[in-house]
């Protein structure tokens, strides 16, 4: 119930303005500009490219659940929370997720730890040759570096390395079920980790329910660590946050505004179309509010957006439109983005 609980309260953030496809993009961190746009509009960062590999059939399987539960309802256009599924997202603890930032790495930081416990619990066990549990050459290649550096064979490096983990461990914000997915997980000397499908059977969860908690779990470990109380596992999250948010083309877009060319030059520079770059535009704004608009769009329109869309209770670009025929709809979209930055 816990990816349903997740799910419910992604579509109750949405306010019945999207379709049920939106959360699925949300999820899978869909770089279009329509995903990326209502990450800012619905304040939805947290949940951004949770979980790239979730298969469309599998998230439709679950959507269906909810709506025979009765807890949404749907058409082609709009799905949108019931007042049943309502109650059942009032009453259960807030997730903590760091999606904006993270978009999946921290399955890379997960894979260094757990290759890292790996080498040390053969290495305390005097078997130096072992099937590495972790396939990924990069990681190997990483653990290897961050070992060689350190005397990881000395009673002292591994003591200080195991004080660290279990302090981590100790976070309030963690539940129980959240540690015990972590160490389960771990393989090391003659043990090897619990799959998916194991730790699913175990807590008598789905393995949907399992990969969210534990996702979850690794983003507020990530959140945790400092140089100063965790100095081996901080060396550990290099590269792991996103320093820039932008999606590649739209960095490159950014670079060329900033010297100055238009929409449509810029277009042209880079044979993409208008509402591509346009698309980049929304892209920027969302996470750099200091990106002048003027040439876009004035102050005053922006306020005649923002009024339409507070008087009407609506994000949805035709609506507002309506109201204001000479506004095209990458101005009501700039306008919406602009304003979540303002309010906050």
């Amino acid at each position: 119930m816990y990816f349903q609980q997740l799910l419910l309260l992604i579509i109750h953030k949405f306010q019945g303005e999207r379709s049920s496809t939106a959360p699925y993009y949300l999820l899978k961190g869909k770089k279009s500009g329509q995903t990326i746009q209502d990450v800012t509009y619905f304040q939805l960062h947290p949940y951004f490219s949770l979980y790239p590999k979730l298969a469309k059939e599998t998230y439709e399987e679950e959507i269906m659940k909810l709506h025979a539960e009765g807890f949404i309802i749907m058409n082609e256009s709009m799905i949108a929370i019931t007042e049943k599924g309502l109650h059942q997202i009032v009453s259960v603890r807030r997730p903590f997720y760091n999606g904006w930032i993270l978009r999946g790495n921290e399955f890379i930081f997960w894979g260094r730890v757990e290759l890292i416990v790996q080498t040390l619990s053969q290495f305390q066990g005097n078997e130096k040759k072992f099937v590495p549990v972790q396939k990924n050459n990069e990681i190997h290649h990483f653990v290897k570096a961050f070992l060689h550096e350190r005397d990881f064979q000395s009673k002292t490096f591994v003591a200080n390395f195991k004080k660290q983990l279990f302090h981590l461990l100790e976070n309030t914000q963690l539940l129980e079920i959240h540690r015990n997915l972590f160490v389960y997980r771990l393989s090391g000397y003659k043990n090897s980790g619990l799959t998916w499908e194991q730790l699913a059977s175990h807590h008598h969860i789905t393995v949907l329910d399992v990969k969210f908690l534990f996702i979850e779990c690794l983003h507020i470990l990530l959140n945790e660590i400092t140089e100063e109380k965790y100095p081996d596992f901080h060396a550990l999250t290099k590269d792991i946050y996103v320093q820039t948010p932008l999606t590649d083309s739209a960095n490159k877009t950014s670079k060329l505004f900033e010297k100055g060319y238009t929409i449509e030059e810029v277009a042209r520079m880079r044979f993409l179309k208008r509402n591509t770059i346009e698309d980049h535009v929304i892209e920027i704004v969302s996470v750099n509010p200091n990106f002048p608009v003027g040439s876009f769009i004035s102050d005053e329109q922006i306020q005649q957006v923002l009024q339409i869309a507070q008087e009407r209770q609506t994000k949805k670009l035709k609506i507002i439109r309506e109201e204001i025929p000479d506004l095209s709809y990458f101005q009501i979209r700039l306008a919406l983005t602009k304003g979540e930055e303002i309010n906050g």
